[in-house]
């Protein structure tokens, strides 16, 4: 898999060209929390990839990206209690580290401007690249994500991380239910599609650990309401009404704090990219990228 160094570091990342040169800005797609690029749908990447190039990734700390294992794992349990006393918390690194690592892969591949695309934790990444790389960027779509504002439902932490050890068939085994908890009403994927995105999640280097240390980072970066008042490049948020994980509410804040931003609710949509869903926000998001200069 290639790896090129961005921002000081190695990605593994992945290039899907057009069929044909449009001259339009390529498009980021950037995964969330502990994910990695082999679990974008091909389906979803060819939609996009139709019409323009589409790159995807993996964030530091997972997949065959670099890993910060020299920093240890954070203390998730005490770092409430340590930011609610107003306390530095040590990170190995932060959410703005992962935005510059997007900054430095489009550096590396001589990308002037793109336009991005993400979920999740990748969508709080698509913030920062929003408020402070803006110059860099066409157009930022901002999907089943959150501000920070503390005073909304947090995901249950918990929930989201396998428990470390060496049994790959019980980890294939608690990725596919997990898929299976996440995904939307309408847009099911089957168990057999379930298990084979987990074998491909764990094959390409899944990593609780690295999951733990973006855990950290999110919980550092607080609140973001401030900062995404500053926002002034063109901004679409998604969010699905069947989202448990990161409930809608979450999403709205984000647009009651960017003004100008454009708010798409999707029935039955789920914190995942599940089967079919290019064609419920693919037309809507092309549409957004195209009326961008």
């Amino acid at each position: 898999m290639p790896q090129i160094i961005a921002n000081e570091i190695s990605l593994a990342y992945e290039c899907f060209a057009a069929q044909k040169a449009t001259g339009k800005r390529p498009l980021i797609l950037i995964r969330g929390l502990g994910s990695q690029r082999v679990e974008w749908p091909r389906a979803f990447i060819d939609y996009f990839a139709a019409s323009r190039e589409v790159i995807i990734f993996d964030n530091r700390d997972v997949g065959q990206s670099q890993r910060f294992d020299a920093a240890g794992v954070p203390d998730l349990k005490g770092l409430g209690a340590v930011l609610k006393a107003g306390q530095a918390f040590p990170v190995a690194y932060g959410v703005a580290d992962m935005a510059r690592d997007v900054v430095g892969l489009m550096d590396a591949l001589e990308i002037d401007k793109a336009d991005i695309f993400g979920m999740s934790l990748g969508g709080i990444i698509v913030q920062h690249l929003a408020f402070d790389h803006a110059a860099r960027f066409g157009g930022a779509v901002c999907v089943m994500s959150l501000s920070g504002n503390r005073d909304l439902p947090a995901p249950e932490v918990d929930e989201l991380v396998a428990p470390d050890g060496d049994d790959e068939t019980a980890l294939i085994a608690f990725l596919a239910e997990s898929y299976g908890e996440d995904e939307g009403s309408a847009f099911p994927c089957t168990p057999s599609q379930r298990r084979a995105r987990a074998e491909a999640a764990v094959a390409n280097g899944y990593s609780p650990q690295g999951i733990l240390r973006q855990l950290a980072a999110v919980a550092v970066d607080g609140d973001r309401r401030e900062r995404l008042k500053t926002i002034t490049m063109p901004f679409l948020i998604i969010h699905g009404t069947d989202d448990k994980l990161v409930l809608p509410v979450c999403s709205e804040d984000i647009a009651a704090n960017v003004s100008h931003a454009e708010h798409m609710s999707v029935d039955g949509m789920g914190h995942d990219i599940g089967t079919g869903l290019e064609h419920a926000i693919g037309p809507r998001v092309v549409a957004f990228l195209d009326a961008v200069a």
